[in-house]
């Protein structure tokens, strides 16, 4: 087989196609640092050069000035967060407790009167049976209806904030289960039954509604002061009050350097003060902004776990995004909540739309070469595919190997291998070429990069990891595409007629997301769906969709996506379609 590979990459180097490939790369590099523009990951940085701290703290605390009062803005959504724990109480002997609480309260005072009732049924005494009906079935179903109202006015809370998504879904399963039970318990009484058949259906057709509705709300899910979760907030508001404690300590600095400012001309006037009063400002929304997305993001993810399979289609907030999603931003937020930092602290994954970190550096501008050289570095592998088996097929060449003593397996796989290995070859100089290039425009310097993998563990990694790690998605993606080249190769005994095949395939699954962008779409059912290592590293939660440009290139992750998944689909892909391949080629007249 070396040898079969040995002389089929020297025949790929005598033809042109090869070196039109590096003039393309070389074109790409060149024009790359032009045409590359991606957004700062960071819209809301403050920047204070040419300003005196005295008036742009000045600024910075009035609601009617340039800079909008951002200050107040996100003391007010805390305020509204503790206020709104307060408001999900209620009162019961004398204290305020939270409505989960309640429920359970509730909940222990049913089983009690559900225990009494049971101990007395199975007494033969007829004093007993008059109790029960005077006494003991009226309890019992009062406790039921006293539940049935405390969760519905959690049902009915719903309506002014995005609280009860989890609360109620979980009071749900509780509530479901009791009525389940109580049916059963009635089913020799008809009339007790139907009467709370009826009251039950009332709940559940006014909870479904209401859940989805609440759903719906989470368009701006950061401007709702109705909006903590008992995910997010535990009884004590214990985060709340470490979310409070560091602002005030942050607040307390700027206030200092402020008085200090307002009273020495020259510290006023100093550039490190500036530059230290604006990273104290920036920290301040920074920490904010954490603790607002980690609950927008746990709401998001807790509504995809409790809204109805069949209808998540039809919630448009849930349509334009993913669980997965959902659920790394989720876990992103909390850790940098839990480890106090912001997105000050960390880089983004590399994505095509969006930089990296505040500025762009060599990193972003080598995954943005790579991006744009690997569809044509798949172009010409296809293209080279077709030609070794379908095209020699034509020309008569194969007829050399039947009388030599080489195995057609040797002969099929030998070539693909040339073909895969010089692909990686060249992907792997673009990378070493595009890094050069890219630190002689930009500079190498990089935060590590906080990423999510597989949605569910959060790891920081260097930037260059995430080269690395597109690279092998790369070729695994490359090894896909080339198996299918050689497929349809073997098979027809048109070279034209095969990558013509081909690229229609690879156009279709490069385009295809453009057109169906929901990505709970039946595209989740669709095998190319799942064949990006990379998006699991995080690429998909940032990945710009603002432009045709950015939606082409950007990575994305399909209801159901994961490691398993992606692994299991690649390795079925490449096995399955050599098998087939070397299967036609054996019994193929050369």
């Amino acid at each position: 087989m070396f040898k079969v590979i040995s002389a089929e990459i020297k025949k790929m180097l005598s033809k042109p196609g090869i070196y039109i490939l590096a003039i393309l790369l070389a074109t790409i590099l060149t024009f790359g640092a032009f045409i590359y523009k991606p957004t700062d990951n960071v819209s809301n940085y403050i920047t204070l050069r040419g300003n005196d701290i005295v008036t742009k703290y000045s600024k910075y605390l009035d609601i009617a000035s340039s800079n909008s009062g951002e200050k107040l803005i996100y003391d007010k959504m805390v305020d509204d967060a503790v206020a709104s724990v307060k408001f999900y109480t209620v009162e019961k002997d004398g204290q305020q407790i939270s409505h989960s609480k309640n429920v359970s309260l509730l909940l222990e005072e049913y089983d009690n009167s559900l225990r009494n009732y049971l101990s007395a049924a199975h007494n033969d005494n007829v004093g007993v049976e008059q109790s029960i009906k005077e006494t003991l079935r009226p309890n019992l179903i009062n406790s039921l209806k006293t539940l049935n109202n405390a969760i519905t006015n959690g049902i009915n809370s719903s309506k002014q904030g995005s609280y009860a998504i989890v609360t109620t879904n979980e009071n749900n399963k509780l509530y479901s289960s009791v009525y389940q039970e109580i049916l059963t318990l009635f089913q020799n009484d008809d009339v007790t039954r139907e009467e709370i058949a009826t009251q039950y259906q009332e709940y559940k057709n006014k909870y479904e509604q209401t859940f989805l509705n609440c759903i719906n709300e989470l368009y701006y899910p950061t401007l709702n002061s109705k909006f903590v979760t008992t995910i997010t907030i535990d009884s004590n508001g214990t985060k709340l009050n470490v979310l409070k404690a560091r602002l005030q300590e942050i607040d307390a600095k700027i206030v200092a350097m402020y008085n200090q400012a307002k009273a020495s001309e020259e510290v006023n006037k100093n550039a490190n003060s500036i530059a230290e009063f604006e990273n104290l400002a920036n920290l301040y929304f920074a920490t904010a902004k954490t603790f607002a997305e980690m609950v927008k993001y746990e709401l998001i993810s807790a509504a995809f776990k409790a809204a109805p399979t069949t209808k998540q289609l039809d919630l448009a907030f849930l349509s334009n995004t993913s669980e997965y999603n959902a659920n790394s931003l989720a876990i992103r937020y909390n850790y940098m909540f839990e480890h106090n930092k912001t997105d000050f602290d960390y880089a983004h994954p590399l994505t095509i739309g969006t930089s990296s970190n505040t500025e762009t550096n060599a990193y972003d501008y080598a995954y943005f070469i790579l991006k744009l050289f690997s569809f044509i570095l798949i172009i010409y592998a296809i293209m080279a595919a077709c030609q070794t088996i379908a095209g020699e097929m034509k020309e008569g060449s194969l007829r050399y190997f039947a009388i030599r003593p080489v195995s057609r397996n040797n002969v099929l796989f030998g070539k693909m291998l040339a073909i895969l290995l010089l692909s990686i070859i060249m992907i792997i100089f673009s990378t070493i070429v595009a890094l050069c290039v890219g630190g002689a425009v930009y500079s190498f310097n990089s935060l590590k990069i906080l990423t999510i993998f597989n949605g569910s563990v959060a790891v920081t990694i260097h930037p260059l990891c995430m080269i690395l790690i597109y690279l092998l998605s790369f070729i695994l993606e490359l090894s896909i595409y080339l198996s299918i080249a050689m497929l349809l190769s073997c098979l027809l005994r048109s070279d034209l007629l095969a990558l013509t095949i081909v690229m229609v395939v690879y156009l279709v699954n490069f385009i295809l997301p453009i057109f169906v962008p929901n990505p709970n779409s039946w595209l989740a059912f669709y095998p190319f769906s799942h064949i990006s290592l990379y998006s699991l590293f995080g690429s998909s939660v940032y990945s710009s969709t603002n432009s045709l440009f950015s939606m082409l290139l950007g990575t994305k992750v399909y209801a159901g996506t994961n490691i398993g998944l992606t692994i299991t689909v690649i390795a079925l892909l490449i096995v399955v379609i050599n098998i087939l391949s070397a299967k036609i080629f054996k019994k193929k007249e050369l």
